[in-house]
C-alpha cells in the first residue's frame, strides 16, 4: 500500500518524536537515566494579540463523561476532561514526547525494567500533598479484580499486575512500590521502551488514597472530585456541562494562561457548528458533513493524521458472525473510498488492515506500509460467494437478523446508513439499524451485548501491540468474545520479546492469524478534522494520546 501524505508526515516526524522517546527500538531504548523540570509554557505562537488570563475556553463535550475516575473512565469524552483536571508521572508535550510532570525526574535500570521517580512538591485541589503513596495505591487500584476497570490491562506490563488482576497473584505481588514520600520505583516484568507513554495515559493518573478509601462516589460530582491537574472541577451539571477552573496550587501553575474552561455538552453536529459560528464556542472537534469538503478546502476546518482506526466489531458468538466466512463477507462488500469521499470527507485511508499508519518500524518504514493490506475494497463478487459459502456451512436459508448498532451522532448515523445500503445492494442483506446514548451504548458494548457495533480505536500508546492485545480471549478490549489460542500465545511471545527486530515480526503474524479470523470490519483509518477560532492557540492533538489544553492562549479580542 502507498502511504498516503498525511500519514507519511505523521509517521516520520510526529510519531518518531514520540517513538524516539517512548522506544519503539532498542536503540531509542529510554536512557539509563532521565530527569529535569517539566516544560514551563511552551511555544504557542501568536494568540491573537496579548493572551487574556481573564477568559475561559468554551469548548463542547458532546455528552456525559461516562466516569471521572481515571481507570474506570477510559474513553475518549472522559479522558478529555481528565487530562485538564489531572496529572500523571509524566505528560506529553507539543513535540508528543513525555515530559517530567508529578515526576520532576526519574532513572531506569541498565536491563530496562525498573524505573524510579522521584516526585516534587505538588499539592491536591484539598490541600493534601501528593504522594507516592497515593501512586502505588492509584497503581495497584488499576488491576484490583473487584473493580473490574476496563482499562486495567495497560498495567499488564508492571509485574504481578496481570496475575493480582485475573486473580492468580495479589495486590503485594504488584511491584509498585512508594520507596518513602517522594520516591516511587516500578518494576516491569519485560523491557517495554514505550513504558513512559503508556504513563501519560489518564489511566495511571494518581488519586488521594484518603479521599477514595472515605468515599466510594468521590468521583460522581464536582463537590466530592478531589484533582492535582492544571484545572480543578468548579461545576458539573450532569448530562449539561462541566466547569473547570485553574488551579492556583498546581505546581505549574505559570503555564497556564486562561481562567478556566466551560464544557457543554450538545451531541448535534450542526447545533455545535452554528454555535462556532456565532463565537459560543473556541473549538469544534467535528464538523457537519455537508460542509466538511467546504471548510477543509476553505482551509477554515484543518486536518491533522491520527493514529486510529474506524471500524465495525462483529461479535463472534451472535449468529451469524459465528461464521467466519459470514464474517469475511461482510468486510468485503463495502466500498471505502466512496464511503471517504462522500460521506466522511476527511482526507482518511481506506482500512484493509486493522493496525493504523503512524508507527515506525526498528529498521525504517512504517508497520502498516510494510504489513501491507489483507483484504480488497469493494470486493462484491468474493463477499458475494463467502456469504453463500457461510450460510451453506451453517444450514441457513436466510441469514439470521443483523442489528447495526452506532452511539448517538449525526457523523456515525450517516456512516451507518451508507452502510446499510451497501449490504442490501451487495449482498442483498437487510441490516437493522439502532442508535444508543454513549454511555449505555459503551456499557452494553463492553458486556458484549452487540452483535454488529461502531468503535474507534485511537492508540492509548505508540506501539502496534496496543492494537492486538485487545483481542485477546476475555481481554476487557475484547467485547465480541473473539478467541484464538495461536493468537493468545503469540501476542503474549510479543509482550515478552525484548528484540525490537523480532517483536515487530511477530506482531505481523499476529495481525495476519487475526484478519485471517476477521472479527471486525474495518473501514478507515482515521484523521482529525478541527476548528479553532483565531484568536486561540496552542491546543495540542497528540497522534497517539489525549487533547491537551495546558498550554492554551486565548488572545483578547
Amino acid at each position: 500500500m502507498k502511504l498516503q501524505k498525511g500519514w507519511k508526515l505523521l509517521s516520520t516526524a510526529a510519531l518518531v518524536a514520540v517513538l524516539a522517546v517512548t522506544g519503539c527500538s532498542q536503540s531509542a531504548a529510554p536512557a539509563k537515566t532521565g530527569e529535569g523540570t517539566a516544560p514551563a509554557a511552551q511555544p504557542t505562537g501568536d494568540a491573537g494579540g496579548q493572551a487574556d488570563a481573564t477568559a475561559r475556553l468554551k469548548l463542547n463535550l458532546k455528552t456525559e463523561p461516562p466516569s471521572l475516575d481515571p481507570p474506570k473512565g477510559f474513553d475518549s469524552t472522559s479522558n478529555e476532561v481528565l487530562n485538564a483536571t489531572m496529572e500523571g508521572l509524566a505528560r506529553l508535550d507539543k513535540d508528543h514526547k513525555p515530559q517530567p510532570a508529578m515526576a520532576e525526574k526519574w532513572s531506569v535500570s541498565e536491563d530496562g525494567k525498573t524505573y524510579t521517580f522521584t516526585l516534587r512538591d505538588s499539592k491536591w485541589s484539598n490541600g493534601d500533598p501528593v504522594t507516592a503513596q497515593d501512586f502505588e495505591f492509584a497503581f495497584k487500584r488499576i488491576v484490583d479484580p473487584n473493580n473490574a476497570f476496563p482499562s486495567a490491562f495497560l498495567a499488564y506490563y508492571i509485574e504481578g499486575a496481570e496475575e493480582y488482576n485475573k486473580g492468580t497473584g495479589t495486590a503485594d505481588g504488584v511491584k509498585v512500590k512508594a520507596v518513602d514520600e517522594k520516591t516511587l520505583e516500578v518494576h516491569l516484568k519485560a523491557p517495554a521502551g514505550f513504558f513512559l507513554h503508556i504513563l501519560t495515559q489518564p489511566t495511571f493518573f494518581p488519586v488521594n488514597k484518603k479521599v477514595v478509601e472515605s468515599n466510594p462516589k468521590w468521583a460522581e460530582n464536582a463537590s466530592s472530585i478531589v484533582t492535582n491537574g492544571p484545572f480543578k472541577m468548579e461545576d458539573w451539571v450532569h448530562d449539561q456541562s462541566v466547569k473547570l477552573v485553574k488551579n492556583d496550587g498546581y505546581w505549574d501553575r505559570d503555564s497556564v494562561k486562561y481562567a478556566g474552561i466551560d464544557w457543554v455538552m450538545v451531541n448535534d453536529e450542526n447545533t455545535q457548528y452554528q454555535m462556532y459560528s456565532t463565537g459560543q464556542l473556541d473549538m469544534i472537534q467535528t464538523v457537519p458533513n455537508d460542509l466538511k469538503k467546504k471548510l477543509i478546502d476553505s482551509g477554515e476546518a484543518k486536518v491533522e493524521s491520527e493514529a486510529a482506526i474506524y471500524y465495525y466489531r462483529m461479535n463472534t458468538e451472535m449468529p451469524p458472525f459465528n461464521n467466519v466466512n459470514i464474517r469475511k463477507a461482510f468486510a468485503l462488500a463495502i466500498d471505502r473510498q466512496t464511503l471517504i469521499d462522500n460521506v466522511v470527507q476527511g482526507k482518511q485511508a481506506p482500512a484493509l488492515a486493522h493496525v493504523p499508519f503512524g508507527f515506525p518500524e526498528p529498521e525504517g518504514g512504517d508497520f502498516r506500509e510494510k504489513g501491507g493490506d489483507f483484504i480488497k475494497d469493494n470486493d462484491i463478487e468474493q463477499a458475494k460467494a463467502l456469504l453463500k459459502k457461510g450460510m451453506e456451512e451453517e444450514g441457513w436459508t436466510t441469514l439470521p437478523p443483523v442489528t447495526m448498532t452506532y452511539n448517538t451522532s449525526d457523523a456515525h448515523k450517516a456512516i451507518a446508513q451508507v452502510l446499510q445500503e451497501m449490504y442490501k445492494k451487495n449482498l442483498g442483506v437487510d441490516v437493522k439499524l439502532e442508535n444508543k446514548e454513549w454511555k449505555v451504548f459503551l456499557d452494553e458494548q463492553r458486556a458484549r451485548k452487540l452483535q454488529f457495533s461502531r468503535s474507534t480505536i485511537p492508540a492509548d500508546y505508540g506501539d502496534p501491540v496496543n492494537y492486538l492485545e485487545l483481542f485477546v480471549t476475555d481481554h476487557p478490549g475484547n467485547r465480541i468474545n473473539y478467541s484464538n489460542k495461536e493468537y493468545d500465545a503469540l501476542v503474549e511471545k510479543i509482550r515478552n520479546t525484548a528484540n525490537e527486530t523480532e517483536r515487530f515480526k511477530l506482531m505481523h503474524d499476529a495481525e495476519k492469524i487475526f484478519m485471517e479470523d476477521m472479527p471486525l470490519v474495518p473501514i478507515y483509518f482515521s484523521t482529525k478534522v478541527f476548528m479553532d477560532q483565531p484568536n486561540v492557540k496552542g491546543i495540542i492533538r497528540h497522534p497517539v494520546g489525549t487533547l491537551d489544553y495546558k498550554w492554551v492562549e486565548i488572545g483578547k479580542k
